[in-house]
């Protein structure tokens, strides 16, 4: 097969995943983490409402600028000016939404963030298949089948389909930024010939770009030093790597810092930062251990169990068969910082990462070149096709399984009840507080109703919210099981 042949199939495989999300991909915001969607859009319309962006220090904020949004209560997530602000991650995944919507000056409408989304999920595929080549020595029998075999287990694994489709989040969106950052860094570890300005200048901006969308990159970066050690001792030139890696990457945390602190002052960001990362981190002592990586295994299940059973099955099916399956230098070397980066960024990060099933998506890397590199050397040509087809069959039924196409998700709750309950609100003054008992915050509600919803969970419990806040104007919302009842003012 042909470069040329295996990167059209490569595409055309992608467009018919395209094809599979659009039962979904203009339906209301709602389930499976599309809170993360809504609060993209309610930080656009909320920068827009207050002057622009530029006003906010480009920090994301997680209510709208309404006065009856605004929450002046004592809380390290609220900054002086009544906004609950977002500073657990850099701003870069708010950012980017944010200027795309600005330069084409679209609504807050889902369906173009959804097509950002679609945009990343193509660059991602391109990359990776670049990134294959880089893995793959040139002698490899059917080197470009193995290529297009790992894209085709990127593309369709049930989590990489919903989160570069529906799913809006930010360790998906920096996937393709992490990739070429990859690509540069191999290419230096492969050879220290190609250790130039040009490519330590790129890796080191790629490294500050991802340290804006996510924290995985720091622990990436961590064992890459590592590595870097270990060669200095064959070429010297190391050094200059390693250095660009850690430089790189300070440069990045004090950015992030100093755009922070620009807005409320250091302290307060201090502050953030280490509730933030008590509460997120494996020092959580509210939620167990093993609680957590139970948890944790059970995302891996949802996100890629079709992958994830052709892995286990390729295994024994080698040590049956007793087929040696040998790795490169390179390889070896890609899997050894991956898993390390990837380990250690789930578990500092445990109980964030056991809250969200969307935390283990970038081990999609690893695991489709894994899987086509121990899969295929057991296939033939009468038995590929039905293997590729059943793992097909599989991961879109799993896909369509979460994800229901049409109006009634799988829990039998209509995909419009977050909107519906939404709408209802509109009708609510803009400085007027809103208060209703919600079993948690849904940010879906807030975006369909361009206001703030604050959770108290007594019509009481509101009142003496208000005299502690000095607030004089609120409504209490009924409602069940996110169905909006009533609207009661509070007297």
């Amino acid at each position: 097969m042909t470069r040329h042949k295996a990167f059209f199939i490569v595409l055309i495989i992608f467009f018919v995943s395209v094809l599979l999300r659009l039962p979904n991909i203009n339906r209301p915001v709602s389930k499976h983490h599309e809170f993360i969607t809504a609060l993209i859009l309610i930080n656009i319309e909320s920068w827009r409402q207050g002057g622009g962006g530029d006003k906010f220090h480009y920090i994301p904020v997680m209510n709208f600028q309404n006065p009856g949004d605004k929450d002046f209560s004592k809380d390290v997530y609220l900054d002086s000016k009544g906004d609950r602000w977002y500073l657990s991650l850099g701003p870069g995944w708010y950012i980017l939404p944010y200027f795309i919507y600005e330069l084409f000056h679209l609504p807050t409408d889902p369906i173009y963030l959804r097509a950002l989304n679609l945009l990343f999920n193509l660059l991602s595929v391109i990359l990776f298949f670049y990134f294959c080549e880089r893995l793959l020595s040139a002698t490899i029998s059917n080197r470009y089948r193995l290529i297009v075999a790992s894209c085709f287990l990127f593309i369709f694994t049930p989590g990489t389909l919903w989160y570069f489709g529906n799913g809006y989040v930010h360790n998906v969106i920096m996937l393709p930024f992490l990739i070429a950052a990859l690509i540069l860094l191999f290419d230096m570890f492969m050879s220290a010939e190609k250790i130039k300005f040009f490519r330590l200048f790129s890796l080191g901006l790629l490294i500050i770009l991802l340290m804006y969308f996510d924290w995985f990159i720091f622990f990436a970066s961590f064992f890459s030093v590592v590595l870097c050690v270990g060669k200095i001792k064959n070429d010297k030139k190391y050094i200059w790597l390693g250095v660009t890696i850690i430089a790189a990457a300070t440069i990045a945390v004090i950015l992030i810092f100093l755009q922070f602190a620009s807005y409320d002052g250091a302290d307060a960001v201090i502050g953030y930062w280490k509730d933030r990362f008590l509460f997120r981190s494996i020092t959580n002592e509210k939620v167990s251990f093993f609680r957590m990586i139970i948890h944790l295994s059970f995302h891996s299940i949802t996100a890629f169990f079709p992958l994830l059973a052709l892995l286990v099955i390729s295994l024994l099916w080698s040590k049956f068969k007793k087929i040696n399956i040998n790795f490169s230098k390179n390889e070896i070397l890609f899997f050894i910082l991956f898993v390390g980066a990837a380990l250690l960024y789930n578990l500092v990060l445990l109980e964030w990462s056991y809250e969200h099933e969307f935390s283990i998506l970038p081990w999609s890397i690893l695991f489709a070149y894994l899987g086509a590199r121990l899969c295929m050397p057991l296939l033939t040509k009468k038995n590929i096709y039905p293997v590729a087809g059943i793992f097909f069959l599989a991961t879109i039924t799993q896909y369509y399984f979460i994800n229901r196409p049409g109006k009634i998700s799988r829990d039998g709750m209509p995909y419009d009840t977050f909107k519906l309950f939404g709408e209802q609100l509109k009708q609510v003054p803009p400085d007027y507080k809103i208060f209703s008992p919600l079993e948690k915050p849904a940010a879906m509600i807030d975006y369909y109703a361009g206001r703030t919803i604050t959770i108290q969970p007594t019509y009481e419990e509101a009142r003496k919210n208000m005299q502690e806040t000095g607030i004089s104007k609120a409504v209490w919302v009924e409602q069940n099981d996110y169905r909006f009842k009533k609207i009661i003012i509070i007297q």
